[in-house]
């Protein structure tokens, strides 16, 4: 992993990682290696209900 990549970027909204992916300064397995040590939080979601009340 290159020195200049931060697991705080990942904070970061995707365009700037899209840009940063874009000029080089983050490769696709630097992304990748980020993403893969991020917790899986999906008992955390809760399921909605959505209605539509038309006028």
């Amino acid at each position: 992993m290159s020195k200049r990549v931060n697991p705080e970027l990942l904070k970061i909204d995707r365009r700037i990682i899209a840009r940063k992916l874009l000029i080089g300064e983050l490769s696709e397995k630097d992304l990748s290696s980020l993403l893969k040590k991020l917790p899986d939080v999906s008992e955390n979601a809760e399921e909605i209900q959505i209605s539509s009340s038309e006028k």
